[in-house]
């Protein structure tokens, strides 16, 4: 790289990149400078970059940032030499025994379980990765299908409860949670909401598969398995908005070839 004037002294140097314009940091004019300023949480000294502060306060590390919006001030608990020296150092310090380590963030947009995290995060909605997925899940197989409607798992359990904490068609306890499971299948043009949901354990889920009621009893008297209950006026069903009229039309529908 060739040699270049410094703009400020005009002394010829060595440039480590190609936009450097000056020699050194004592070139550079003040508002390029690093600058000393204190930490709002702690109290130590340090120097950062001149620049338009992002945050509300000046803070020395993150976890000075989290626990400074928390609310509580740690300036007293910390130990004279403090370990912060620059902007972002990782955290070897920990806090005080009688300090909190979790904060409640709310109710699961997914499950509806109430949850906490470790520390000050963003705004979280769901209480765990797996609720994440699910909810992504459900949502790219609704738009694979065009089904109108949306439901949370919370409103899942709450119908599995009102049905006696039974699977809605073999009447035995699921193991495990409880499966969503569509009455009229998505690809047979069922709505994806509750009005079209029951709550059913994993192997009913499963064995009916994409089939209608009337298709899946048909299908296990062949297979000469045990009957479920299909029967729509059952307590499991009340809440649906299914009559015989979606059902003979669902039943019509060309089922997809499976891949």
């Amino acid at each position: 790289m060739n040699r270049r004037n410094c703009a400020s002294c005009g002394e010829a140097f060595q440039p480590t990149h190609g936009r450097q314009r000056y020699c050194g940091p004592d070139c550079k004019p003040s508002k390029y400078r690093n600058v000393t300023v204190t930490c709002d949480c702690c109290g130590v000294e340090f120097e950062r970059a001149k620049r338009i502060p992002r945050y509300e306060g000046v803070f020395c590390s993150y976890l000075c940032r989290d626990y400074t919006r928390a609310g509580r001030p740690l300036a007293h608990d910390l130990p004279a030499t403090h370990w912060a020296i620059a902007w972002g150092t990782t955290c070897t310090w920990e806090p005080p025994a009688d300090a909190p380590a979790t904060f409640t963030t709310g109710r699961c947009a997914e499950c509806g379980e109430w949850f906490t995290a470790a520390g000050i995060v963003t705004v979280i909605d769901y209480c765990s990765m797996s609720c994440r997925r699910r909810v992504k899940k459900r949502a790219r197989r609704a738009r694979e299908h065009h089904a109108p409607g949306n439901f949370r798992y919370g409103q899942v359990m709450a119908q599995y409860r009102r049905q006696g904490n039974v699977c809605a068609y073999c009447k035995k306890p699921s193991v495990g949670l409880p499966d969503p499971e569509h009455v009229v299948p998505l690809s047979r043009g069922g709505r994806n909401d509750m009005s079209n949901i029951v709550a059913a354990c994993r192997q009913c889920n499963t064995d009916k598969s994409d089939l209608t009621l009337s298709e899946w009893s048909a299908s296990r008297a062949a297979r000469r398995l045990t009957p479920v209950d299909t029967r729509l006026n059952d307590k499991a069903f009340t809440h649906l908005s299914i009559d015989e009229s979606t059902v003979t039309k669902a039943a019509t529908r060309v089922r997809p070839r499976a891949a």
